[in-house]
């Protein structure tokens, strides 16, 4: 396994709070040392020189004893009042001069502070000041804005800008090893098991999940490979017992059809032509084994052959196609192999339509897979009991119709196994039921000829007892 540097989550949110304070630190060092600097150049005045200079004046016009407007400087504020509270002389306007008079009235100032001088004939003189950093240069006073505030909006923009560069350098940190992380669960989600990035996020708590993932991909990678071995293994099966199957019915059907060149009775008529029809019926069932080994594609590879000939079964077969077949003859052709196969194991086969008279379908192989289901059925019913196919059409609300073949017989039904698993290549698990040499390729191959009409095989239990197989797909909508 590669080796992997990475940090836990906690460490990582722990190092993004302390690059952050770090700055914003060292942002404020920064903002303080330039304005040290920018004080020492002149370029600004310190916060308390407004204070100094209203001091200087008051302390020059209690010496002198009278009012002198040429003793306030330019940073000097003032205002003059009559002994009547009346505005002699200012330098101020708006709320600042309503500031000092309320200031005069008070005894106190509201926004601002003052430096008070009283004069023997009742007069005041009041020199206003605040705390605050000033341009050194008066043209820039009036033209710029705030020093202070300008600076200090400066340096939140600063600030922000700096904590929103260093929260997205971590964001996506994190988002770049959770999108790994995603991108990996995706990958097999789809069931894409090769390749694939699967290294250290980077984050350790989200490196615990991507080693699962790998774990998960390699578990799951090794089973695919396993089912597939399996799968080639049934395969290489089915292609066998097809194969094998040839000579044995190659020699019953010359056999038959030999018998079938004597002078027979009506009797043995009948038997040569049953065992010349299920010859035929055996090299249909043939065909479609090998289709199955050979892993066709399900639209066109089930086999209509023709009726056995010498060698017992077809080669090849060509596809199917959708025909319409007349139903009652159809299901008349099912109900005499129905009986037959019922009658062999002392049961009763019945039938029941519901009249209707034409269908689209392939016939063939609708055929095959219902007859198998019969069989199915007819296996496991005990002697006295009965299996039933009934046919109907069945209309759903949105006007959609199904066609609708049920087979239920009154045997012990499918065990739960089966009901999961009955539908799947060469299963004969129903350990509860005898197996008589069944293969386990009939209800599969019924699903499959289900699926080729656009429909679908459910197989459930009865609610009185025994199995139900229904095969069912659409006709018109």
């Amino acid at each position: 396994m590669e080796k992997r540097r990475n940090v836990s989550l906690g460490a990582l949110l722990w190092r993004y709070l302390i690059l952050t304070g770090v700055s914003a630190a060292a942002l404020a060092a920064a903002w303080w040392i330039t304005l040290m600097l920018l004080m020492n150049a002149g370029f600004v005045l310190p916060a308390r020189t407004q204070s100094d200079h209203a001091s200087d004046a008051a302390a020059a016009m209690r010496l002198q004893g009278s009012f002198d407007a040429s003793l306030a400087d330019e940073l000097c504020n003032y205002v003059y009042f009559a002994p009547d509270g009346t505005v002699l002389e200012t330098n101020l306007s708006g709320r600042r001069l309503a500031d000092a008079k309320e200031a005069r009235r008070t005894l106190e100032g509201g926004a601002w502070f003052y430096q008070r001088v009283d004069f023997s004939d009742g007069s005041l003189c009041l020199f206003q000041f605040d705390y605050s950093v000033l341009y050194g240069n008066e043209a820039l006073r009036g033209v710029l804005p705030d020093f202070e505030l300008a600076s200090l909006v400066l340096l939140a923009v600063v600030l922000v800008t700096t904590v929103t560069l260093i929260t997205r350098h971590y964001t996506r940190r994190l988002r770049r090893a959770a999108d790994k992380l995603a991108a990996a669960s995706a990958r097999i989600a789809e069931g894409q098991l090769e390749g694939g990035d699967f290294s250290s996020a980077g984050v350790r708590e989200l490196d615990g999940a991507m080693d699962a993932m790998r774990t998960l991909k390699e578990n799951l990678s090794g089973s695919l490979q396993a089912q597939w071995r399996m799968e080639q293994q049934r395969a290489e099966q089915m292609a066998a017992l097809a194969h094998d199957l040839k000579t044995p019915l190659t020699i019953i059907g010359g056999n038959a059809e030999l018998l079938a060149e004597d002078a027979l009775s009506d009797a043995q008529r009948a038997n040569v032509d049953a065992i010349l029809r299920n010859t035929r019926y055996a090299g249909e069932y043939i065909a479609s084994l090998r289709a199955l080994a050979a892993g066709a594609d399900s639209a066109d590879t089930v086999k209509n052959p023709e009726p056995a000939a010498s060698d017992g079964a077809q080669e090849h077969a060509a596809p199917q196609e959708t025909e319409r077949v007349s139903l009652p003859e159809f299901l008349a052709e099912i109900q005499a192999q129905g009986q037959a196969l019922c009658r062999a194991r002392g049961c009763v086969f019945r039938l029941l339509t519901d009249g209707t008279s034409m269908l689209p379908m392939r016939r063939a192989e609708l055929l095959r897979a219902l007859v198998n289901l019969v069989e199915n059925a007819a296996r496991y019913t005990p002697r006295g009991g009965a299996v039933t196919l009934e046919s109907h059409m069945r209309r759903a609300p949105d006007g959609a119709g199904r066609a609708v073949f049920t087979v239920q017989d009154t045997g012990p039904g499918f065990t739960p196994e089966a009901l999961a698993k009955g539908m799947q290549p060469l299963y004969t698990g129903e350990k509860s039921r005898p197996q008589d040499g069944h293969m386990g390729l009939g209800l599969t191959f019924a699903a499959d000829v289900a699926r080729r009409h656009g429909g679908a095989l459910a197989l459930r239990n009865a609610a009185g007892g025994g199995a139900v197989a229904e095969l069912s797909f659409p006709v018109w909508g």
